[in-house]
Order: C-alpha cells, then sequence, then structure tokens
C-alpha cells in the first residue's frame, strides 16, 4: 500500500512541476511576439484490477499544447493582409498627393500666364518686348511639365526598388520556414516554440502578400501566397523576382522561379504590401503620366496648329514654337514592341478631343489585325491607303511594315509626352500673331484651312456652295481659280503655288478669306491662341486644358479619400482579429497567477502523499523487528 501510494505521490510532484514550468514560461514569454501560450494536458494513468474492482494509479503529463486555432489564424492573416494593402495605397496616394497639390498652381498658372502674355502681345503685335515674354512664359509651362514628369519617374524607379526589397525579404522568409520544417523534421515531439517562430514568419508574410496555410499529411505546412502560388511546399522553396516584360522591355513584371523556368504571375494577385507597390506603380503613376501627358500634348499640338496657321513679323508661315509631338521619331517612339520585331508601325495624334490615356495592344492574327485598349475593349481594325492605317480614339496608326503572324506590340499615345516637349523657337520675331484667314471671312461652320506652303499667290477666297457639297477658289475680285470642286477635297489644292488644305465641316456659303501679306499691326491669330485658353479642346469637346489638370487632381483627391475609408475598415477588422487570436493564445497574468497557486499546491499535496507513503512504510518496518 506504501508503494502504490509513493508512486501516486512521486506521479502528482511531477506531473504538478511540469505544470509550473509550463506556466513560469508563458508568464516569462508574455511579451514575446507571436507566443502562444502553453498548457500541460495531463491524464489519469491506466487503472489496474484488484479484488473485483479497477483500481485508479495516479496521473501523468501527457502533451504540452499549443493554445491555437487555425480559423481565427487565417482570419487574422487575412485582415493583415488588407491592412497592409490599405495603408500602403493610402500612404502612397498621400504623397503622390502632395506632389501634385504642390504643382496644382504652378502648371496652371503658369499656363494661365503664358495665355496672359499672349492677350498682352495681341495688344502690340510688333513689340519684341512683349514677344519675348511669351517665349519666357512658354518656358515656364514646358519647364513645368518637365520637372512633374521627372519626378514622377524617380516615383516609379523608386518604388521598382521596393518592389525588388520586398521580394527578397519574401524569399528570406520562405528559406527561414524550410529551415523550421527541416527542425521539425528531427525534433522527436512537437515544438510549439518552433511553430510559433513558423507563425510568426507566416504573420510577416501575410503583411506583404496575401497568405494560405496547408498542413501535409507528414506534418509540414505548404505556403500559399497571392492567389494560388506556392511559396514553400514541404522542404521546398520557391523564388519570387521580376523578369523582363513582354514586349516592353523595361517594364518589369513578377514571375516565381520553380526550378529552372519562371511562372508570370498577374500582378494583381498578390494583395497585401506587394500588391499595392504594384498597384501604385502600374496603375496611379500610369494614370498621373497619362494625363499629364494628354495635357501636355493638348497644349503643344494646338498651339503649334495655331502657329502654322498665321504669318510672322517677316511674312513667312508660322513654324513651330514647341516640339513637334508629331515627328517620325516620336511618332515611332510610341510603339513598345519585341527586340526581333520588324514592324515599322507610327502612331500620330489627329484629334485632341478624341485622345484617350491608357495603353493599347495591337495584334496580328490568322492576317486580321486586333486592337485592345485598356478597359480590354477589342476592336477588329483594316488598314487602309498606302501607307497602310486607321484611325481609332484620335490616334492614326500607320503600318509601315507590318507584324509577324502572332506578334503584339504595345502602344502608348501620351505617356512620355509630359517630358518630350521642348521650346524649339528662339527668335521672338517668328510668333505668328497675323493670322492669314483675314477679317472679311465669313466662317459660321466648324471648317478650316491651312496653308501648307506660301506660293505666288498671296489672296484668295475659298467659297463653299449653298448644299456644302462643293467648292470654289476665287480671287478678291471674284474670278474664278479654280472651278467648283467636290468638298471637303481629298487631297491638297495648289493655287500658282500656295498650296493649302480644306478641311470638312464648313456651313452652306462659308467664305475663307485668305491675306498672306504681312500686315503691321495685325493679331487676329494672337486673338484665336487666346482662345485655346477657354476653349473645350478635350475629351470629345467638354473639357478645357485646365479641366484635365483639376480633373487628375480630384480623381486623385476621391481616391485617397476612398482608401482612407478602407484603411480605417481594415484596421478594425484587424484589430478585431488580433483580439480574437490573443483571446485563444494571449497569456493573461491573472489567469497564470492563478494557475501558479493551483499547481503549487497540487504538488505540496502530493508531496505530502509521498510522506504519508514513506511514514506507512517505515511503520511496517519497525513492526517487523
Amino acid at each position: 500500500m506504501g508503494f502504490d501510494l509513493l508512486t501516486l505521490g512521486s506521479q502528482g510532484v511531477l506531473t504538478a512541476q511540469r505544470q509550473l514550468n509550463t506556466t513560469g514560461h508563458n508568464i516569462a514569454n508574455i511579451s514575446t511576439d507571436g507566443y502562444s501560450r502553453q498548457s500541460v494536458e495531463q491524464r489519469a494513468n491506466d487503472t489496474v484490477y484488484w479484488s473485483a474492482n479497477q483500481w485508479g494509479q495516479g496521473v501523468h503529463a501527457a502533451a504540452v499544447r499549443r493554445n491555437y486555432d487555425k480559423f481565427t489564424v487565417n482570419e487574422l492573416n487575412i485582415a493583415t493582409s488588407s491592412l497592409a494593402y490599405a495603408a500602403t495605397r493610402e500612404s502612397q496616394l498621400t504623397l503622390l498627393d502632395e506632389i501634385m497639390s504642390q504643382s496644382a498652381k504652378v502648371i496652371p498658372g503658369n499656363i494661365n500666364e503664358f495665355y496672359g502674355a499672349i492677350k498682352s502681345l495681341s495688344d502690340s503685335p510688333s513689340d519684341m518686348g512683349s514677344r519675348g515674354i511669351v517665349l519666357e512664359k512658354s518656358r515656364l509651362v514646358v519647364a513645368g511639365l518637365n520637372d512633374i514628369n521627372i519626378v514622377l519617374q524617380s516615383l516609379e524607379m523608386d518604388t521598382s526598388d521596393e518592389i525588388d526589397a520586398t521580394l527578397r525579404r519574401i524569399n528570406d522568409i520562405g528559406i527561414e520556414i524550410v529551415d523550421i520544417h527541416k527542425a521539425l523534421l528531427k525534433s522527436p515531439a512537437v515544438d510549439n516554440d518552433l511553430l510559433d517562430r513558423h507563425q510568426s514568419l507566416i504573420n510577416e508574410l501575410s503583411e506583404l502578400s496575401q497568405v494560405s496555410v496547408n498542413q501535409r499529411d507528414d506534418g509540414l505546412y505548404n505556403i500559399i501566397i497571392g492567389s494560388g502560388h506556392t511559396l514553400v511546399s514541404g522542404l521546398y522553396s520557391s523564388e519570387l523576382k521580376t523578369i523582363h516584360g513582354d514586349p516592353d522591355h523595361q517594364k518589369r513584371r513578377l514571375a516565381l522561379i520553380e526550378g529552372k523556368s519562371p511562372k508570370v504571375i498577374n500582378n494583381k494577385d498578390m494583395h497585401g504590401k506587394l500588391g499595392a507597390m504594384f498597384e501604385f506603380r502600374d496603375n496611379t503613376l500610369v494614370q498621373v503620366r497619362d494625363e499629364l501627358g494628354r495635357l501636355a500634348a493638348g497644349f503643344v499640338i494646338s498651339l503649334n496648329d495655331m502657329q502654322s496657321q498665321g504669318i510672322d513679323l517677316k511674312g513667312n508661315s508660322g513654324v513651330n514654337i514647341f516640339t513637334d509631338l508629331n515627328s517620325e521619331a516620336i511618332a515611332r517612339g510610341r510603339v513598345i514592341q519585341g527586340k526581333m520585331s520588324t514592324a515599322d508601325i507610327k502612331v500620330y495624334i489627329e484629334d485632341l478631343s478624341a485622345l484617350k490615356t491608357g495603353d493599347y495592344q495591337l495584334k496580328f492574327d490568322d492576317n486580321q489585325y486586333t486592337l485592345v485598349d485598356s478597359k480590354k475593349n477589342m476592336t477588329r481594325v483594316t488598314p487602309t491607303g498606302t501607307p497602310p492605317s486607321f484611325i481609332i480614339d484620335g490616334l492614326k496608326i500607320q503600318i509601315d511594315s507590318d507584324l509577324s503572324i502572332g506578334e503584339r506590340m504595345v502602344i502608348r499615345p501620351v505617356r512620355q509626352a509630359a517630358g518630350q516637349i521642348e521650346i524649339i523657337m528662339n527668335e521672338p520675331e517668328k510668333i505668328a500673331a497675323q493670322s492669314y484667314v483675314s477679317s472679311v471671312s465669313r466662317v459660321t461652320g466648324q471648317g478650316d484651312i491651312k496653308i501648307l506652303t506660301q506660293g505666288l499667290q498671296k489672296e484668295f477666297q475659298v467659297i463653299i456652295s449653298p448644299d456644302a457639297s462643293k467648292f470654289a477658289v476665287l480671287d478678291m475680285k471674284g474670278n474664278i481659280f479654280l472651278d467648283p470642286q467636290t468638298y471637303p477635297p481629298s487631297s491638297p489644292i495648289s493655287v500658282n503655288g500656295t498650296v493649302f488644305e480644306l478641311y470638312a465641316g464648313a456651313a452652306p456659303g462659308d467664305v475663307f478669306a485668305i491675306n498672306l501679306l504681312p500686315a503691321d499691326g495685325e493679331n487676329g491669330n494672337l486673338i484665336r491662341m487666346q482662345k485655346l485658353q477657354t476653349k473645350k479642346l478635350m475629351d470629345g469637346g467638354h473639357s478645357t486644358l485646365i479641366d484635365v489638370y483639376e480633373g487628375l487632381n480630384t480623381d486623385l483627391g476621391a481616391q485617397r479619400s476612398s482608401l482612407a475609408r478602407l484603411e480605417n475598415i481594415s484596421r478594425v477588422e484587424h484589430d478585431a482579429a488580433i483580439g480574437r487570436v490573443a483571446e485563444i493564445s494571449g497569456v493573461n497574468l491573472d489567469e497564470e497567477a492563478s494557475n501558479m497557486m493551483k499547481f503549487q499546491q497540487a504538488y505540496m499535496a502530493s508531496s505530502r502523499i509521498m510522506t504519508v507513503a514513506n511514514e506507512i512504510f517505515e511503520s511496517l518496518l519497525n513492526s517487523t523487528r
């Protein structure tokens, strides 16, 4: 009997000791990040049969368990990824909003000052000082757009560097998880502290990307990131990296290296901080640069076009003030194609009002061209003419040399425009103040005329028929130079060496009176330039140039506000998820103190059983002497 009591007491002491050790371990790690509270699972020993009864044999410590719930931890991982995404996006947009707010006064202010200088020059068209001010204000507009474009390019490069740093950390986490898996395999029993370290790495990974964890039959884990991409499978870790884009070699995209072959991943699959950085680089910054490019193109092309419709102080036709955004080099530069491509494609801006932002993809399959815009709208196109071309969204896409079958290329109409524009006019006298469409013209429709080459004929008039189906060219006295022809003409018209283009849209009876003789003090073309300030050139005739910029700032502000609300909601959900995990896995000092007292008393009681057993045993020995 004494022996049985001694066994019961010793086992009780050992079990209480393990309970005390585990409680102390919990208390010591109350401030350890990622630590899960542990508890000892104790079980009664197997009973023995004796004298027609089953007699108990005491207790033993069966296992040490982590207080862990897979469902609540998975909720926390999802909430962590959502919060990291929202917080990163809100931070990015706050930075971008500050940058744009600083330039919000500069760029519109410079544009308005330019048109103010045009107005001042129209009061004294021959004044060289006023002409010099117009060119100086032009330089300010160009400098403002160039500067903001440089800032945005720098921000794009910084984001790409941050993406690479994040990928390196994700890869390091994958390697660390594999090392933990190896240690788990070597461990003779479940190592709870090692599993806590494993979970801490998962928690960090969930900030960088969306994560899901699946336990395998061998006790190890598969770590899935994004929308189904395996980062860790047991003892094997894949590698995330960026690779060259196709066909845009400079636009690096995400890939998962499994073995030796890369698997391209859609950047939108990742979520978390990584997903936010890709969205900022590939969507937000692209939107801003495109809108600024559209503004730059509208400003420069409209003014260059107006210059070409006037006469300078020397009587010559006006030349460009700014870079020609429809030059052959720039038109070809709007096309991004593979290094091995032999195609020759040029993209010209034909209609500012129809100009849109975003990328286009031009594909050639089965002898059919297909154009896909940024909203994934697909249009089958058939190039016509010599060289073959087609018009879409205000763009003339000219195909000088065909794509190969199966080839695709990217078209970016205005992405680089804010950085491409420069002042190319240095002589103030070349500002074309005088309009060659004289004041005796009677124009009520939307038609227009453009002088391409000045010849011997300096004065003439173009008259549209009463039904607007024909036109004729007469001298200023009514003598016919050119008999009635079909309106609008399909090619330029020549009159005694003076070549002009006549555009569609004229009203019946419109008269274009042309005067190419220089006249001192004439300001007709300056007045037309000045009207560009308030003319709705963009968005199908609904927006001025300033409206485009203000619309961009308004949209960025709305995005920032929306993401600030999303961050607040995500933070509430994240805090709630942390609370649910803490209820299960967190260490509570009051509870641990209570357990300490309980297990201490159990230890002392078990020790007393051993003492009693020893006393009984000694009594039995003494009684036999």
